[in-house]
């Protein structure tokens, strides 16, 4: 079952590529993946890329930041140029900063697909990722599901001005937006991508307002540091054991303890396996002078909670490189 991914997006993609090259047994063919940051969750397209690499017999450099900067992601990317990469697998930290970079790498005649997250200039060859205003929308489907009558939704994002967490926060907030009577979503608040940050506001805003039911979260420190402070308030007394849930985006390493004890009903669970896997392939059918008919490709999420933690491709999903 651990490769059942794998095979699947092999089979997509062959399907979907219009002449599919036979491989050859060796091949010169260099390209580059880049991340945001070396947070675990890349570790997923890290191995990915590595499959990929071994797969095909081509080369890949795997890079990334430290942490999240699209100046050193920049550099990374001029890097790999230099050392010979002929296509650029990125996962943009930013949507619009890095264009005029990527455009003068483009006119080289290489190409970049992106991953995880798009960025604004057209001239990309494809993004591969999450739908998040459809994933957005099966949260908010699961809140409608487990939330009391007359319920009052936070809504804590992980930066306003990303992409990632408007698309995140419109597609929750559309989805609730011919039932005002039932439920009662408060104003958006940007937490800025910080565990403690979000700690402190949730349990601000649960103590000054004790008739909120749901937090719901756009990204993993957000999840996380609401998680914390339910878990807070409901050790100082504050708040009683199931008063307030949390559906949010992203699994984490201790996710599992929160889902069990009811403190976090739901978590969006993406596919970075995929997302590499596919950004791999893909670039490779380019340089075999393929076409990719597909530019805008959904890998996918799905909902965990309690009930399907322990199944077989749930656990896939959290842990593909184990």
């Amino acid at each position: 079952m651990k490769k059942l991914f794998a095979l699947l997006s092999a089979l997509i993609l062959t399907v979907t590529c219009t002449a599919c090259a036979k491989k050859p047994e060796k091949s010169d063919i260099k390209l580059a993946v880049i991340c945001k940051s070396t947070d675990p969750y890349w570790d997923a397209v890290k191995k990915a890329a590595e499959d990929a690499e071994k797969e095909l017999e081509i080369t890949v450099f795997y890079k990334a930041p430290e942490k999240e900067d699209y100046k050193e992601q920049i550099s990374l990317i001029n890097q790999a140029v230099t050392d010979g990469a002929q296509a650029i697998i990125l996962a943009p930290v930013v949507m619009d900063e890095m264009n005029d970079a990527l455009s003068e790498i483009i006119q080289k005649g290489i190409p970049v697909i992106t991953i995880d997250s798009d960025i604004s200039l057209e001239t990309r060859t494809a993004f591969i990722g999450t739908n998040n205003e459809s994933a957005a929308g099966v949260a908010a489907r699961h809140v409608k599901n487990i939330a009391p009558e007359n319920s009052s939704i936070a809504v804590l994002t992980h930066d306003s001005s990303s992409q990632t967490a408007q698309q995140r926060t419109a597609g929750f907030v559309n989805e609730f937006s011919t039932e005002t009577e039932n439920f009662q979503l408060l104003q958006p608040v940007d937490c800025g991508g910080s565990i403690q940050q979000t700690k402190e506001t949730a349990v601000q805003m649960i103590t000054e307002n004790p008739d909120i039911d749901i937090i719901y979260t756009t990204n993993q420190p957000t999840t996380m540091g609401a998680c914390q402070a339910v878990e807070s308030l409901l050790k100082d007394g504050t708040i009683s054991e199931g008063q307030v849930q949390i559906v949010g985006f992203d699994y984490f390493d201790n996710a599992d303890v929160y889902l069990n004890n009811g403190i976090l009903s739901g978590v969006i669970v993406q596919h970075p396996y995929n997302m590499g896997y596919f950004g791999v392939m893909s670039a490779w059918y380019l340089l075999n002078d393929e076409e990719i008919p597909i530019t805008l490709m959904d890998t996918g999420t799905a909902l965990v909670t309690s009930e399907n933690l322990n199944n077989e491709d749930i656990q896939f999903m959290i842990h593909p490189v184990e």
